[in-house]
């Protein structure tokens, strides 16, 4: 019997992504480009000002950077072509390139050509002097192995003078640490930095580097320290969430492939806690104190745990152990596992809420509802599509990225489906901002960002971000 192309495609993302160390295929899939030794990144986005601009569009041919001693060094090299109307409530993302550490004092951006569409149709307009050149004051400093986001904000509405002359009206804006509440990091796995979203304006703001294959975050919310989980260099790196910076590196002594983490604070002293890091190949949870650094304990789960969850009031983590079909319960206090509970075929994600834990199984299309309090499942809902990891919240609303099908599934408050939409390339993690009805979901096999309104049910746009996007997580101060 031949196969179909919706079974062939879940047999793939299971053997190429869902067990990526033990399978040598993921090994292309995930192929990080090498840091070059002694480097910056610098990565270089645009914006527009105008929310109803002319229509305009010119081409960039290069952009060169200045040096502190005066000489200029090349970023971008071919040509680059920016429409407004395009950029309208949207922002691109331009080059990512390594340059040379060093302090930088302006950019040079070469337009090769421009031209505004009128109501007799295109006009070409005459280029920036001298030789098309724009000069833009921009001071920044890069050290060796930092990422860094250079915007420039282009006002359209000001770029036209005399009706023949493209003079662009563009600001450089170099990243900047920012104690702003309205956050949203992302870890790029197939790039080794995490985004820095700003959620008011909806754009990429700033970088940071960090280790091999980041992956799981969680967050310190007492300390603005967040956690991530590096796979491939098993280590975890603690961020400052607002001055943009890795503050130390813990190395993993313990454990095989760690792909995601939870974060419990200590039950009397706010500024200490545990970190519980789920191990697929390992078939383990190790366990990390956050004062001493040090490795506490590892906790057997069941086969290849493929998630973990926290519930803070319970003091209980759950994990999901996608080859035994169960999810495994810890108790924060002793370290132990108290319970294991059957769900249905490749558990793959969790979401906690209102003592229920809803358990997504990618190999059934079923979502289990357990019962915290009883630990049992006291519900199983179908689905259509192959449900991966969910979201819950926005008055009760379940939403599910179905890594598999590039689609978004919602249900209501009784948890029954109300529509499924196309979704971005391999949709798999979930953030929620519930006072902007706004929710985040990272695209796995692509490198962007959904913009989801869970209220309207409908796709708003995608942010533009690093390879292989795979952690979202929110800072609310």
């Amino acid at each position: 019997m031949p196969i179909s192309n919706k079974a062939l495609k879940a047999f793939l993302w299971f053997f190429f992504v869902a067990a990526p160390v033990v399978f040598t295929g993921c090994e292309k899939a995930l192929h990080v480009p090498s840091f070059p030794a002694d480097s910056a990144r610098l990565l270089l986005y645009m914006h527009s000002t105008s929310t109803s601009p002319p229509d305009v569009t010119f081409e960039i041919s290069g952009i060169s950077l200045r040096t502190g001693d005066g000489r200029w060094t090349g970023v971008v090299d071919e040509p680059v072509r920016i429409a407004a109307p395009s950029l309208v409530d949207r922002q691109i993302l331009l080059k990512e390139a390594f340059v040379a550490p060093g302090t930088y004092t302006g950019v040079r951006i070469f337009i090769s050509s421009a031209y505004v569409r009128g109501k007799d149709g295109l006009a070409n307009l005459a280029l920036p002097q001298p030789d098309g050149k724009v000069f833009l004051e921009a001071s920044f400093t890069l050290d060796p192995g930092q990422s860094f986001v250079l915007s420039f904000a282009w006002n359209p509405d000001a770029s036209v003078v005399k009706r023949y002359l493209f003079e662009p009206a563009i600001d450089a804006i170099p990243q900047m640490p920012s104690a702003k509440g309205l956050l949203l990091f992302i870890s790029n796995s197939g790039s080794n930095y995490l985004s820095i979203i700003d959620r008011s304006l909806e754009r990429v703001i700033g970088a940071v580097t960090v280790g091999n294959r980041p992956m799981g975050m969680a967050l310190d919310t007492e300390q603005d320290r967040l956690y991530v989980v590096n796979s491939r260099s098993r280590s975890v790196s603690i961020v400052d969430t607002s001055q943009f910076l890795v503050l130390e590196t813990i190395r993993l002594t313990a454990g095989i492939e760690p792909t995601d983490i939870v974060f419990m604070p200590d039950v009397t002293n706010p500024i200490e806690g545990k970190l519980y890091i789920v191990n697929r190949v390992s078939n383990d949870v190790t366990v990390v104190s956050t004062v001493t650094k040090r490795l506490l304990k590892s906790i057997a789960v069941g086969t290849h745990p493929s998630f973990i969850a926290a519930d803070l009031d319970r003091r209980e983590v759950y994990v999901t152990n996608e080859r035994s079909n169960n999810v495994s319960i810890i108790n924060t206090a002793s370290d132990t596992v108290v319970a294991s509970i059957t769900v249905d075929t490749r558990p793959t994600g969790i979401a906690v809420a209102d003592d229920k834990i809803y358990v997504f199984n990618e190999g059934s299309h079923r979502v289990s509802v357990i019962s915290a309090s009883s630990r049992k499942v006291i519900k199983t809902i179908s689905v259509v599509d192959a449900p991966r990891r969910g979201l819950k919240g926005f008055g009760g609303r379940l939403l599910i990225a179905n890594t598999v099908d590039d689609t978004i599934t919602f249900l209501n408050s009784q948890d029954v489906v109300t529509r499924t939409i196309q979704g971005g390339a391999g949709p798999v993690g979930l953030a929620g901002d519930e006072l902007r009805t706004r929710a985040y979901i990272t695209n796995y096999n692509g490198s962007t960002v959904s913009v989801i309104d869970p209220i309207g049910e409908r796709l708003l746009k995608e942010l533009f971000v690093g390879k292989s996007p795979y952690g979202a997580i929110l800072i609310e101060r």
